[in-house]
């Protein structure tokens, strides 16, 4: 056998062929230049980045989400319409809103008012003038007030100008009358001697004529209540007023009061259903309709 030179060996080896190489017709011209492009690419050299093995950052996308996109456009539909709104409004004049009948109301308001240096006059078109007095109000308080505003639609009225008075300076709403009921609460009376005056909680009470005082206690199912004996006109009676706020009395027994003087405030001590006086006329120790007598012996 004949002797080889190790570098003649190498330079005899067959190129590495690949698999797409074997894809092409098996002839000997084929076979050669599968072997010559073998022996290309295995001594062509390699042209590889310097950080090879740097994995690929992931390309981020520049499109927005849909919900910032959806947003976007609904901000910029409502900038449009308030702006579209502002115009409508700066642009239509005041007076479209204002019917000629206001604006006739208006004018003719204008026309027929007109204050003086005190403000207490007005001139109306036709040039009468109308004064206004002076007195012809007063302060109240708010409790008054407060009676006041329940006396509207009630089907009496209060007249305080003569020797006596109603319990209130106006007439106040009423609950149970006198004579015979259903008790209204488990130590209630089924027969009323009294009449049930509904000013509100707190509300004054007022002696209704000049007297002496007979009885101030708390005691009872009237709770906290007082009982005045008065002569008027050569006539005695005892009004007695029922349920008041613990307290509220400052009367003493043997005390003369005059009419108008406080007794009390409304109060539901003793057997109540809620607030209200229960007011009371005895004439020689027997119980008569107080509503009635006051509606007889007050000044009309």
């Amino acid at each position: 056998m004949s002797s080889l030179d190790p570098l003649d060996a190498l330079e005899s080896d067959p190129p590495v062929v690949r698999r797409r190489d074997l894809r092409e017709p098996s002839t000997a011209r084929s076979r050669r230049a599968a072997r010559k492009r073998a022996a290309a690419r295995r001594t062509a050299p390699v042209d590889r980045p310097a950080n090879s093995n740097a994995r690929r950052r992931p390309v981020q996308s520049k499109r927005k989400p849909l919900a910032q996109r959806i947003a976007a456009k609904v901000i910029a539909v409502v900038a449009l319409a308030c702006a579209a709104l502002f115009v409508v409004a700066t642009s239509i004049p005041a007076s479209a809103f204002t019917s000629s009948t206001t604006t006739a109301a208006g004018v003719a308001l204008h026309r027929t008012t007109s204050s003086t240096i005190d403000g207490q006059s007005m001139d109306p078109v036709t040039g009468d003038q109308t004064q206004v007095s002076r007195d012809a109000f007063s302060a109240v308080s708010l409790k008054e007030a407060h009676v006041f505003q329940y006396s509207v639609g009630i089907g009496y009225t209060v007249n305080n100008s003569g020797p006596i008075r109603w319990p209130f300076p106006q007439a106040v709403p009423l609950g149970d009358m006198f004579g015979p009921r259903a008790a209204p609460c488990p130590g209630c009376s089924t027969f009323h001697n009294g009449t049930d005056f509904q000013p509100g909680d707190g509300a004054p009470i007022y002696v209704i004529a000049n007297g002496v005082v007979t009885v101030s206690e708390y005691s009872g199912s009237l709770g906290q209540h007082v009982a005045i004996e008065h002569t008027v006109n050569g006539k005695t009676f005892t009004s007695i007023y029922g349920h008041m706020q613990a307290g509220s009395s400052k009367l003493k027994v043997g005390e003369k009061v005059s009419k108008s003087d406080i007794v009390g405030l409304v109060g539901s001590t003793g057997e109540s259903t809620g607030p209200h006086l229960d007011f009371e006329i005895d004439i020689a120790g027997t119980p008569v309709d107080s509503f009635i007598w006051l509606k007889a012996n007050t000044k009309h």
